[in-house]
């Protein structure tokens, strides 16, 4: 993965200690595949910021 760190584990370690991912509405209009973060390892929940939750499309896990 481009721009990760070199250590071992390190998104592993990441996605076990983190309790929630928090991001804003461009990044996951962007990219709403919640599924793939961490390359699949992430299994908690994500919350999405935005200013305009009247025009957001509902996705599972979100």
């Amino acid at each position: 993965m481009t721009g990760v760190s070199s250590r071992p584990g390190l998104i592993e370690q990441h996605a076990e200690t983190t309790g929630a991912v928090l991001g804003g509405r461009d990044g996951f209009d962007v990219h709403p595949d919640v599924s793939g973060i961490y390359g699949g390892a992430w299994q908690a929940p994500v919350f999405v910021l935005t200013h305009h939750p009247e025009d957001a499309r509902p996705a599972t896990g979100v």
